[in-house]
């Protein structure tokens, strides 16, 4: 159900869906994507106008949320609904996907480093209930890092992501999370 009323509350943020009928989630979603900070940290993404967002959105977005109950959310201000960045618990469909959701965060820059992803990340698996998930950055990403730490996750060492081009993280896994199993890992 992708209910454009749903609202996560913290004590300084709110989480609700992104919406594709509402130009200032397309908008943001273009300047988060293509902040510094995201770029160095994901590379480049096909979002860039918000038209590209909102297509993002009323797919991929909606789609993961009407699949697995949880996706991708708009973590704004809690005091003045200023959109700060997302927060997601994405586990795809394909064949080679993972077996296990993984957590993902982005922020733009100036909201870094003030504990916003770790408490977003908090209320929506608190909401979601998922105990087994995982989560995965550079090695050098270190504010990243310090997050999956944070919410208690166990350092499983660098893998390659075959998901993701063989790509090689630094992994993390849920506390007390079996070992990371099937054809997604190398």
């Amino acid at each position: 159900m992708y209910d454009p009323n749903f609202c996560i509350d913290t004590s300084r943020l709110t989480l609700t869906h992104f919406l594709p009928d509402k130009p200032e989630h397309c908008s943001f979603l273009v300047v988060l994507y293509n902040s510094p900070l995201f770029l160095s940290t994901e590379g480049q993404t096909d979002i860039t106008t918000p038209e590209a967002a909102q297509k993002r959105i009323a797919t991929r977005f909606v789609d993961e949320h009407k699949r697995n109950g949880y996706g991708t959310y708009l973590v704004s201000l809690k005091d003045t609904r200023k959109p700060i960045g997302s927060i997601s618990l994405i586990k795809g469909d394909d064949p080679g996907s993972f077996e296990h959701p993984d957590i993902g965060f982005a922020l733009i820059p100036d909201m870094v480093g003030k504990g916003y992803a770790t408490e977003a990340a908090k209320a929506m698996l608190e909401f979601t209930g998922v105990k087994e998930y995982f989560g995965f950055t550079d090695p050098e990403n270190v504010p990243s890092t310090k997050v999956l730490e944070r919410l208690g996750m166990e350092r499983r060492g660098i893998r390659k992501l075959k998901p993701f081009g063989g790509r090689e993280g630094l992994v993390y896994t849920a506390p007390g999370m079996g070992e990371l199993t099937g054809d997604a890992w190398d």
